[in-house]
């Protein structure tokens, strides 16, 4: 049952991923269709994503900060890189590869856990159309936030060489991570934290595929006129 529930996550996190990807590049398109401007439709889609922004960085920060690694700068608020935006930054120094990987994906855990608590609060069961519609927007801004950029993932090359090391030396010292993994009760929160997880992660999925659907006929619509 967890390996089954390890996999959907996996699945469905690869391919929130891919739809973020295309809702964006989407939204973009149909913004330009109306403002003819890059610098116009930048600003618009750095408002919409800025409370992502701010829960992208803080969770960079955040984690660095945890793991005793200097921050030197943090930016949540757009700025202008001639004619591209920067939506944040975080400037850190790199100690090693262990505690640059776990700062880069940072956002990713960060935006697990809250998908996580927003479960646990069955959150969805506040009957105010108002404050669904918010919720919604949050969802979707949120899953579209957290995934790290190329510069975030820079190290994440090394993740492979990693988990080989802490694998011999578990074999090596004869830790007993079998005895963990059988704990009924461990299985039993396990079960239930993945389950929480894959629920809004199948939530996010929807909303992009709903949003990409509207935003394709909006696009159809438009260059029908």
């Amino acid at each position: 049952m967890i390996l089954l529930l390890s996999a959907l996550f996996t699945a469905e996190l690869l391919l929130l991923f891919i739809l973020s990807c295309i809702s964006i590049r989407m939204l973009f398109r149909i913004l330009h269709l109306f403002f003819r401007s890059d610098r116009v439709v930048f600003s618009i889609i750095s408002l919409i994503f800025f409370p992502g922004t701010v829960i992208h960085e803080l969770s960079h920060f955040l984690m660095a900060t945890i793991l005793l690694v200097r921050v030197r700068d943090i930016h949540v608020f757009p700025e202008w890189d001639g004619s591209y935006i920067k939506l944040g930054r975080v400037v850190y120094e790199k100690k090693d590869v262990f505690r640059s990987i776990l700062v880069g994906i940072a956002p990713i855990i960060v935006g697990i856990f809250i998908l996580w608590w927003m479960y646990e609060i069955n959150i969805f069961a506040i009957k105010n159309t108002f404050f669904q519609v918010i919720l919604i927007a949050f969802i979707f801004i949120l899953s579209s936030s957290m995934f790290s950029s190329k510069q975030d993932l820079v190290d994440i090359v090394y993740i492979l060489p990693i988990l080989i090391l802490c694998l011999g030396l578990l074999y090596i010292f004869d830790i007993p991570v079998a005895r963990i993994f059988s704990n009924p009760e461990f299985i039993a929160g396990l079960r239930s934290f993945m389950y929480a997880i894959n629920t809004y992660l199948g939530i996010s999925i929807g909303i992009h595929i709903v949003l990409i659907a509207v935003l394709r006929s909006g696009l159809y619509i438009f260059r029908k006129r």
